[in-house]
């Protein structure tokens, strides 16, 4: 009976041993303490949490588009239009939050989010447009 006790609880223990998963990376740095920790110092863990998530979170900006309309207007003529499209840049920047003084790095702290399974996202926003209309009166009988 102590044998087949001892073969059960042998198969249960292995069998727990394999549930628990130790990511790589997740232990013994200063780094990841600070983001994933249970000290009393730190912000409660749903303030971390949540930073991590967006500090995880990318949302990608397609470039934006101005585009300026010109209308040439007179009387005896149809209008005629004229488009300029410009592209405008965007930029946008990684920052870990201030009470984070242990990681060296955004990739430190990204994978320090990732000991908590928080890992990066990607979302596309809608493309943003712009129409700038000018409009330009003539009078065509100063040519003649």
């Amino acid at each position: 009976v102590t044998m087949k006790v001892f073969a059960i609880l042998s198969l249960a223990a292995m069998a727990m041993a394999g549930a628990v998963e130790m990511r790589d990376g997740c232990h013994g740095n200063n780094c990841n303490r600070a983001v994933t920790g249970t000290g009393g110092h730190l912000l409660p863990s749903a303030t971390r949490k949540a930073d991590c998530s967006s500090f995880q979170a990318t949302t990608v900006t397609p470039e934006a588009v101005t585009t300026t309309v010109t209308v040439t207007v007179d009387a005896d003529e149809p209008a005629k239009f004229k488009r300029n499209v410009q592209p405008l840049e965007q930029r946008d920047d990684k920052v870990i939050p201030t009470y984070i003084k242990n990681c060296a790095s955004p990739e430190d702290y990204a994978a320090a989010c990732s000991c908590w399974g928080i890992t990066a996202t990607t979302s596309t926003a809608p493309t943003p447009t712009s129409t700038v209309t000018s409009t330009v009166t003539e009078d065509y009988c100063e040519d003649l």
